[in-house]
């Protein structure tokens, strides 16, 4: 199943908790939230590591940033979730290239797609990560451990994470949107019309930029390695 439908089905299914847990789901949202806000500044870095620790253990992604979203609101969202993933990249990658080198490559060759990325990868690495990034078609977690194998320089993997924030933001859209309905449903925070047209014209236009750059991306992505769209 590629990334992108993995994307939609996340989103139905926050819609379906939603409609699902009411006024209990709410309340538990809202208790954690304030929890984690109580912490301040180790409640931020308890949520990093915890994303960054799920991530690497193939937790979707996804989901992780529309926690993120629904737990911190959209600017704080973006970047705690992009510090998360990014932590959470580079500890799978050099698991990967370290500690489970063999492993790794046993494993990729029952995905011959992701083999065909290691002949790719080399002078030109940091450019075609990005793609990947940019592009739904590899999920996020075998990205990490199947650049460990390749001949990518580690800073250049790094670096190439910038790749991952246009679809951080959709993500983080989807969670604080979700939690807001959460919120205006469970604990009667009534939100002013402008809230909602200011939300979800956000909504709209981050999912038309991340869906324009993804095709962009594809294109690009299957010209330079091969990888098809």
């Amino acid at each position: 199943m590629t990334s992108a439908r993995w994307r939609w089905m996340l989103v139905l299914l926050a819609g379906f908790l939603l409609v699902a847990g009411g006024h209990s789901l709410a309340a538990h949202l809202e208790s954690f939230t304030a929890h984690l806000h109580a912490l301040g500044a180790w409640g931020v870095a308890l949520f990093i590591a915890g994303y960054a620790i799920a991530s690497a253990a193939f937790v979707p992604a996804g989901l992780l940033t529309m926690t993120a979203g629904a737990l911190f609101g959209i600017p704080a969202g973006i970047v705690y979730a992009f510090l998360g993933a990014s932590l959470g990249a580079i500890v799978a990658f050099l698991l990967s290239r370290y500690a489970a080198r063999g492993a790794v490559e046993q494993w990729l060759t029952r995905y011959p797609r992701l083999s065909l990325l290691g002949a790719s990868v080399g002078e030109h690495g940091r450019r075609i990560v990005t793609l990947l990034r940019l592009s739904p078609v590899i999920p996020f977690s075998a990205i990490n451990v199947a650049m460990g194998v390749t001949r990518i320089r580690f800073m250049d993997f790094v670096v190439a994470n910038v790749g991952m924030l246009p679809v951080t933001a959709l993500y983080v859209y989807y969670g604080a949107a979700a939690g807001a309905v959460a919120s205006a449903r469970g604990a009667g925070h009534p939100r002013g019309t402008a809230y909602w047209v200011l939300l979800f014209i956000g909504l709209a236009a981050t999912v038309a930029v991340t869906t324009f750059v993804t095709r962009l991306a594809t294109r690009a992505l299957a010209r330079e390695v091969g990888v098809p769209e």
